[in-house]
């Protein structure tokens, strides 16, 4: 789990997709936060709003490549 909370962290303040356990996706949004301590939560800014996903409900995370 470590390993997994580092690359979250890795990823801070970049454009990322998510995808979630029932199947859906959060794509190009940026990760404001991976979570500390307590706050299990992914902070994504997506759509122009913010997003609080629980980290037990995320399947996968990775890098978005901005439009040229």
């Amino acid at each position: 789990m470590k390993s997994r909370e580092r690359t979250l962290t890795m990823l801070e303040g970049r454009q990322v997709s998510v995808a979630l356990h029932d199947g859906t996706r959060i794509d190009d949004s940026n990760l404001v936060s991976s979570g500390r301590r307590q706050a299990r939560t992914l902070w994504l800014f997506a759509n122009g709003e913010d997003v609080f996903v629980p980290l037990d409900d995320v399947v996968d995370v990775w890098e978005t490549r901005a439009a040229a």
